[in-house]
């Protein structure tokens, strides 16, 4: 593994966005799916890493819940390992998480662009978008550990990956401007619907256990 030549091709593409930078991505020897899955499973790790990082720090403040597992009738070495759980269980799932999220993401956005007339392989777009998702999803990892603020940087980091995703499939799948808009913006408005209908839902449980 290469990883000077991994964090020169992440620089670019995260200092220097547009049509033709990607474009000289996808001539890369490199771009295909098993370097894109590396990329973000090393990403995956950073965030595994982070996530449990955070998870005890969280769980170090959530001794209150002593009580309520107290409350439960649990011994307290059960106790202990629940907390455990919690604690690192966000860590332990990003493992999983990150790589299949990612293939859904990627496909979903492959297959729209076939439908709006582009054409390019599925590996080439992998490794374009693992080449910008890889580095920023470690940067919001570490910012998970920066209250409040981290969170607001990485809503900006999530932005400026939607603009990266429209300068890769225009260039990829050789798309008007429109359509490749059209490419990255309906996924990300089913995933926000999908999530405003969730969060609904749990509003209306809440309501209905009170």
């Amino acid at each position: 593994m290469d990883f000077a030549g991994m964090i020169q091709t992440w620089r670019q593409v995260l200092t220097r966005p547009g049509v033709e930078v990607f474009q000289e991505e996808a001539r890369s020897p490199n771009a295909n799916i098993v370097t894109a899955l590396i990329w973000i499973v090393i990403a995956a790790v950073i965030t595994a890493i982070f996530g449990f990082l955070q998870g005890s720090m969280m769980g170090a403040g959530m001794a209150g819940m002593d009580d309520m597992f107290a409350d439960m009738g649990l011994p307290p070495e059960v106790a202990g390992q629940m907390m455990g759980m919690m604690a690192g269980g966000a860590g332990l799932g990003a493992l999983l998480i990150v790589p299949i999220s990612f293939l859904i993401g990627v496909g979903i956005t492959h297959l729209l662009a076939k439908v709006f007339g582009g054409d390019g392989p599925f590996g080439v777009f992998a490794y374009l978008v693992a080449a910008f998702q890889a580095p920023l999803g470690i940067a919001s990892a570490v910012l998970s550990l920066i209250p409040f603020l981290g969170g607001c940087i990485s809503f900006l980091l999530s932005i400026y990956g939607l603009v990266l995703t429209y300068f890769a499939v225009k260039a990829h799948y050789a798309l008007s401007d429109g359509k490749a808009i059209a490419v990255v913006i309906i996924p990300f408005l089913l995933i926000l619907f999908l999530s405003l209908c969730v969060a609904i839902a749990g509003v209306a449980m809440f309501a209905g256990f009170n």
